[in-house]
């Protein structure tokens, strides 16, 4: 509830923000975090021109069978409808997902996201090692 009151208080400025070209744009959350908890960013890339769309495979519980496959082929499918390269943005674990989809998209953006070069450089790399590449 607080980053939402406090989206709505942005809300002035955000509005300068570039307007989109209507390209999709598509947005994973965080490790135990579902498309809830991206709504707002959601609604907001809306309001700006973009086609943000949800990840779709509910509650991220982290790198799983064939969880990777799954966004790839979302990414492939929004590419597919629309003739042009896709956005990602990913809070945490999802810009490592983000990361992971790069070669088919045309930019990704991860925020808060556990990525490094160097092997065992965070507690999280640990946790998720088997999804983690450099």
């Amino acid at each position: 509830m607080l980053e939402y009151h406090s989206t709505l208080a942005a809300l002035p400025i955000l509005r300068s923000a570039a307007q989109g070209d209507g390209h999709s744009v598509l947005i994973f959350p965080g490790l135990t975090a579902s498309d809830a908890s991206t709504l707002t960013l959601r609604e907001f890339l809306r309001t700006q021109g973009y086609k943000a769309h949800e990840w779709g495979l509910g509650r991220n519980l982290g790198p799983r069978e064939g969880v990777l496959d799954a966004c790839l082929d979302r990414v492939k499918k929004l590419r597919a409808e629309s003739g042009r390269k896709v956005s990602l943005i990913g809070w945490s674990l999802g810009g490592i997902y983000a990361r992971e989809m790069a070669k088919a998209v045309r930019m990704t953006l991860d925020a808060s996201s556990p990525w490094v070069r160097r092997s065992g450089a965070t507690r999280v790399r640990r946790m998720h090692g088997g999804c983690m590449s450099s």
